[in-house]
């Protein structure tokens, strides 16, 4: 009978990871993968949660942080501060917002600077979330920052601008998961 509980809850954690969290956000597996396999050791912190319910959460905050890349990629600053919490803080280039207000006013200033063929790709990898309980995660991602020419034919070839991390905490809020606090490292600037 154990094998069978036991193949129950792989078949329910391979669902998630296939078809999303309950709440319907899309999910990419080959990112979430890697650290809902890691997280579920018998070290973790998350106390009386499921290996499910743990899988569901890292899935959230995945997800959140893609919004984040998405919003910062596209120049949408009145969609970025939905990644956070309403208190939430970020922290980048010597910056500190704390709030919503504070954080779109930032990135609206930001994007103003851009020209019109400028494209910008945030790409996050090595992401890992670590659930605390059933109210807060902590992670750490890198982000490789492409910077590019939208015209045509315009990019012969790209590097990365800059590598940096982020050390991030999550919350869970009415809204869902959040981010309560996300501060950006530059690791190395290896652009042009």
């Amino acid at each position: 009978m154990k094998s069978v509980v036991g193949l129950k809850k792989s078949a329910a954690v391979f669902a998630i990871l296939i078809f999303g969290p309950v709440s319907g956000l899309a999910v990419s597996t080959l990112s979430v993968a890697p650290a809902v396999s890691a997280g579920l050791s018998s070290g973790d912190t998350a106390g009386e949660l499921t290996e499910l319910e743990k899988a569901s959460i890292r899935l959230e905050c995945d997800n959140v942080s893609k919004e984040y890349a998405y919003y910062l990629d596209t120049a949408d600053y009145e969609g970025m501060p939905n990644a956070f919490a309403e208190d939430g803080v970020w922290e980048v280039l010597n910056n500190k917002m704390e709030g919503r207000a504070a954080i779109k006013a930032y990135w609206k200033s930001r994007t103003a600077l851009w020209g019109p063929n400028d494209g910008w790709s945030h790409l996050i990898s090595n992401q890992r979330i670590n659930v605390v309980d059933r109210d807060h995660a902590t992670g750490v991602a890198y982000f490789s920052v492409y910077k590019y020419d939208k015209r045509a034919g315009a990019n012969k070839m790209l590097s990365p601008l800059v590598i940096s991390r982020s050390e991030d905490e999550y919350v869970r809020t009415p809204e869902g998961w959040r981010i309560k606090h996300r501060k950006i490292f530059r690791v190395a600037d290896v652009g042009n």
